[in-house]
């Protein structure tokens, strides 16, 4: 396995979609860079990808969420 324990001796703070979405490329990244492909680590990769698009997902769900809030504040604020 290559040098991949700095990248988890981090403490990883999850506050919002693009931290899930970081912390699973960069474990994605080390799966493929692991030797050879198994059909384990293969299957592994494939729940960690709809994971993190699943984060995508959400992430431009709460932009947008935030953006029509932001919207109808200002209107409430203009009457």
């Amino acid at each position: 396995m290559p040098d991949n324990e700095s990248e988890f001796s981090k403490n990883i703070r999850i506050k919002k979609p693009q931290d899930v979405r970081r912390m699973l490329n960069r474990v994605i990244n080390i799966l493929l860079q692991d030797g050879e492909m198994t059909i384990d680590k293969a299957k592994t990769i494939a729940t960690l990808s709809n994971t993190a698009l699943k984060s995508m997902e959400m992430g431009d769900l709460s932009e947008r969420m935030d953006k029509i809030e932001e919207l109808l504040e200002q209107q409430q604020d203009e009457e």
